[in-house]
């Protein structure tokens, strides 16, 4: 049974939610019922329950807390001053909960073969980090690095824009994504580099084998001496007067045409 009501916004578990929201911390802030959801039928730690009072009479969250409840999850109403001190959101949900969670090794996004791995270079914007990571997990890809200066993948922003992928999908963050990704090469990984003004369109490259989709910053895209090493430079075709997309949606069409190539050579090979 949860326990009794917290009212003080300066409990140890405030404080906590606080310090997780980031993603840097051991522990993970989970903004909102979906999340929390995700987490639960994904089976990732969780080691707190905030839920603001009176929510918990809602059946959808009673339902939320006696899953909590049946995985020995501790179960906490507070009051919506206190929920509104843990959750980092303008307009909170009324549930947060603290998780566990960790990063991956750049050696587990490349299984199974042939390894598909977005990566995201300095890409500042969490909620487009949450969609390439969302995207990611759509199609199958084997994982996410989060290189350079992108935003922490386990930050709130980010795991609520990847609506729960980021919970199922290895993701590695590494701060040197030139070196990591002259290492993928080296283990027989290509180099996709998203560029405006590369000279490969979309429609005509090859994304069947191994390869490692590289998308920059919103506005400056790639840094040059990533773009120096990448195997392949691609272009998405667009009609003037438009030039750019979101970092989001730009790799978002390059995943899901890796995938269509990709089904269409298992069915080729199938009937051959």
């Amino acid at each position: 049974m949860p326990a009794p009501t917290l009212t003080s916004r300066r409990h140890s578990l405030v404080a906590r939610c606080r310090d997780a929201a980031d993603g840097h911390a051991d522990e993970v802030l989970l903004d909102g019922p979906h999340l929390v959801a995700e987490a639960l039928a994904a089976g990732t730690p969780l080691l707190a329950l905030l839920v603001s009072e009176g929510l918990q009479h809602r059946p959808e969250i009673g339902n939320l807390l006696s899953r909590a409840t049946q995985s020995d999850v501790p179960v906490h109403i507070v009051t919506p001053a206190v929920l509104d001190a843990a959750s980092p959101t303008r307009t909170p949900a009324g549930v947060v909960a603290l998780a566990r969670l960790a990063l991956q090794p750049v050696e587990a996004l490349l299984a199974p073969a042939p390894a598909l791995i977005t990566v995201a270079v300095n890409v500042q914007d969490p909620g487009n980090l949450g969609t390439l990571i969302r995207s990611s997990e759509a199609v199958g890809a084997t994982g996410v690095l989060a290189a350079g200066t992108t935003a922490h993948p386990f930050g709130w922003r980010a795991l609520r824009g990847s609506m729960g992928s980021a919970l199922r999908l290895p993701i590695a963050r590494d701060g040197d994504p030139t070196a990591t990704l002259k290492d993928l090469q080296a283990r027989g990984i290509s180099l996709l580099a998203l560029s405006a003004n590369a000279p490969t369109s979309l429609d005509t490259a090859s994304l069947t084998g191994p390869l490692a989709i590289c998308v920059g910053a919103e506005g400056t895209g790639l840094p040059p001496d990533l773009l120096a090493v990448a195997d392949q430079h691609v272009a998405i075709p667009m009609r003037a007067p438009v030039e750019s997309l979101n970092v989001g949606v730009a790799a978002s069409l390059v995943l899901f045409e890796a995938r269509r190539q990709r089904d269409h050579r298992i069915a080729h090979e199938a009937r051959s």
